[in-house]
């Protein structure tokens, strides 16, 4: 038979695999040459199914790579609209290298077509025949759909149904809820997954290598140092000679952190700004300032009544102190803003682990700590009144001000009111890490990650929309977990005030937690702060928050032509009925969640939500701590009582307060810990190189109208960027935390 007889009736077929997994490129390449891909091209199909193609190749694994390979294939066949794709391997070890596989594309009768996986695959033994069920933490196989993906109602062929619904059911068998009765006990929480240790995770929830790398060097670089205080201290107290890490000054912590600036090889240019903000730190416009484009800005609200918690202390205000204005005259022109702690009612003094630490036992003071906030005339937003009270010791109010202008530093005046904004920032900021960062952040976004896993299989559009901005979440929670609910081994009890009871924080967060706090514009509306100046967090998030949600508008369009098309997605609801009854199932009216969707524009509004929760809104509450961490600005714990009002402050009362040196160099890495990120992930990369590795190369969205929906979203993203750099072009102080060059697509940290 002569070749031209061989292909006769056939058609070639080009068949282009993508792998690689790591990002930055490591420095050694290495392939994969453990065995053999099998490919099926329309698997399950009586008519167009392909014969089993074989591909010995080498393929890349810790950098992005490509093997192209061609087959003559019945033209029965036809287009190719699912892949089954597998390895066997060729060797007998128990343990073998699984391979990332990226895309795999098909050139059939000069069309593209485009098969995204971002999975890894293991290859199984021949000799034991092929597995049925997820193994080494990888599926059997992949079955992968062609192109922009499908909704199952639009499906009309039986072998790609069946392909969808095996798809969905190997994954909720790798990706399983928590079992309610075991989540925090009695205590408020929402769902999440099973799994308890990093390394028993799937492969394809565990960080890509190099991200892990980094994290675990920094992690490992900043025990060690914790280790070496602790044996000193230790060796120190055994011949007598060992007393606390105290300071003289607070210049003296500035020293202290510029050493271990050194010590931890820390990034000079994160240390600038935080020695920057050192110099100012004391002035009453920079705690202002703070307020609005700190880390936790999304706190400040406008006062609508003096009574209450604010009516007992106005005696206290001065005429200079509201420009002349009574407190009721401030407050009925809109000038009168708050921050408030409540979320720390009822959680007891800290300080367990501090003799394990620091060789001497502590107690770290819990107070509740309110602050009133003033908009002068000069558009500055500055503190003038603080609330301070010792609940747990049952000690009463106190009432803070402001000195009286030309006070010097060391007035005991000016001393008091430097005390009480120390004992409100530290209080504020455990709330925040708690409360805005992990619950909010983390606790909540792997509520949508696992019920995406669960509920929407690879063909799905709307998981190649959420697939980039879901993946990291889950490996960083399993790793959370532990570091914040670990109160008798360590973890965050080690030097944050709360830490031992962040069970308790979490669930008075969670009793007033809802859906329509993921929603910034309207909490913008509830806080009613539309008028504040200079509040650039507010504005660089609401533009942010316009662009996702036109992305996400045009991406829902192409996906489905009408609110009924939502309504008969089965996988959708599901999607939907799951996050309220196993994510939020034990909230009070499940925290708000709907349990199904009914038309496009709710659709659009949750998934803005939550791809907004995933990114800018993480990146504001965690990016910059390293920045503010210097402890007399925002200690993590007090180590005396909040002062009884007639009390004379001294600077060595202040100092006596503050947290040692042990306590101080935690909060400092853990903080710069916290701000490391994959620098290819971001919404917008400046270097075309780089871009091709960012948000477009991350998502499994592949067919061209799609694409075309991302470059518009990454074209808002460079407008946007555009913007924030003219602005602070004019700003004393930078704020690009939100530029979206700085802001990953994932929750990472």
């Amino acid at each position: 038979m002569t070749e031209i007889e061989k292909i006769a009736g056939k058609a070639p077929y080009v068949f282009i695999i993508r792998t690689g997994a790591d990002y930055p490129q490591l420095r050694s390449i290495k392939k994969w040459n453990d065995g053999t891909m099998m490919i099926t091209v329309n698997p399950g199909s009586q008519e167009t199914e392909s014969r089993l193609l074989r591909i010995k190749e080498q393929f890349s694994i810790n950098s992005e790579g490509s093997v192209r390979v061609e087959f003559w294939l019945s033209e029965t066949v036809g287009i190719p609209k699912l892949l089954k794709v597998d390895l066997e391997s060729n060797k007998l070890e128990i343990v073998k290298e699984a391979l990332f596989v990226r895309e795999v594309t098909v050139l059939y009768k000069y069309q593209v077509y485009r098969f995204p996986l971002k999975n890894y695959v293991y290859p199984h033994n021949p000799i034991r025949g092929n597995p049925t069920v997820a193994k080494m933490g990888c599926p059997p196989h992949f079955l992968v759909r062609e192109g922009i993906g499908t909704l199952k109602h639009h499906e009309t062929e039986e072998f790609l149904i069946k392909a969808r619904e095996e798809d969905l059911k190997t994954l909720q068998s790798m990706v399983q809820w928590v079992d309610p009765k075991k989540v925090e006990g009695t205590l408020l929480y929402p769902g999440h997954l099973a799994i308890e240790k990093y390394d028993k995770l799937p492969r394809f929830l565990q960080f890509r290598e190099s991200r892990l790398d980094t994290y675990l060097s920094l992690k490992f670089l900043g025990v060690k140092q914790a280790e070496k205080n602790a044996v000193k201290n230790i060796l120190q107290k055994v011949v007598g000679q060992y007393h606390e890490e105290r300071f003289t000054s607070f210049d003296h912590y500035k020293l202290h952190l510029i050493e271990n600036a050194k010590v931890m090889n820390w990034s000079k240019t994160e240390l600038h700004e935080a020695l920057s903000v050192i110099e100012v730190w004391e002035e009453d416009e920079e705690c202002g300032r703070q307020i609005l484009l700190g880390p936790h800005a999304i706190k400040l609200t406008k006062v609508k009544t003096l009574d209450g918690r604010w009516r007992q202390g106005l005696s206290k205000l001065a005429d200079h102190h509201l420009e002349g204005k009574t407190p009721d005259q401030a407050l009925q022109g809109g000038l009168l803003y708050e921050v408030t702690t409540d979320t720390l009612i009822g959680i007891k003094h800290g300080g367990r682990q501090s003799l394990k630490l620091t060789g001497t036992k502590q107690t770290w003071y819990v107070t509740l700590a309110d602050c009133l906030v003033y908009q002068r005339s000069d558009n500055k937003v500055v503190p003038v009144l603080i609330r301070l009270e010792n609940r747990v010791d049952e000690e009463p109010e106190t009432w803070w001000v402001p000195p009286p202008p030309g006070s010097s530093k060391d007035d005991p005046e000016y001393l008091q009111w430097l005390l009480a904004k120390m004992y409100f920032r530290g209080s504020d900021l455990n709330r925040y890490s708690l409360c805005a960062h992990f619950c909010r952040a983390h606790a909540v976004g792997e509520v949508f990650g696992v019920a995406a896993y669960r509920n929407l299989p690879n063909a799905h559009p709307i998981l190649r929309l959420l697939q980039p901005h879901i993946q990291g979440i889950i490996p960083v929670n399993v790793h959370a977990r532990v570091i914040f609910q670990a109160p008798e081994d360590g973890g965050f009890s080690m030097f944050i005030g709360v830490g031992d009871q962040t069970r308790e924080v979490f669930e008075n967060y969670f009793k007033e937690f809802c859906y329509e706090e993921l929603l910034f514009p309207r909490s913008i509306e509830v806080r009613e702060v539309q008028d504040v100046p200079g509040y650039y967090h507010r504005d660089d998030m609401l533009a942010s928050w316009k662009i996702i949600e036109a992305y996400v508008n045009e991406m829902v369009d192409l996906t489905y032509a009408t609110s009924e098309d939502v309504l008969k997605d089965e996988e959708i609801q599901n999607f939907a009925r799951e996050i309220a009854e196993h994510g939020f199932g034990r909230f009070e009216k499940k925290a708000g969640f709907p349990r199904s969707i009914s038309n496009k524009e709710k659709l659009c509004e949750y998934l803005t939500a939550i791809v907004f929760n995933f990114s800018f809104y993480h990146a504001s509450v965690n990016f910059q701590t390293f920045k503010y961490s210097f402890p007399p600005n925002a200690p993590t714990c007090m180590l005396k009582p909040p002062p009884a009002q007639d009390e004379v402050i001294t600077m060595d009362r202040i100092l006596d307060s503050l947290p040692v040196g042990e306590l101080a160099f935690l909060s400092y890495n853990v903080a710069y810990n916290l701000a490391q990120y994959s620098p290819i992930e971001r919404f917008f990369l400046e270097d075309p190189a780089e871009d091709k590795l960012g948000i477009i190369g991350e998502n499994m969205a592949v067919a061209p109208e799609q694409e075309a929906c991302i470059r518009r979203m990454v074209e808002g993203m460079r407008q946007l960027k555009q913007k924030i750099d003219d602005r602070n072009s004019k700003l004393k102080f930078r704020y690009d935390l939100l530029s979206p060059s700085n802001v990953p697509i994932t929750t990472q940290t």
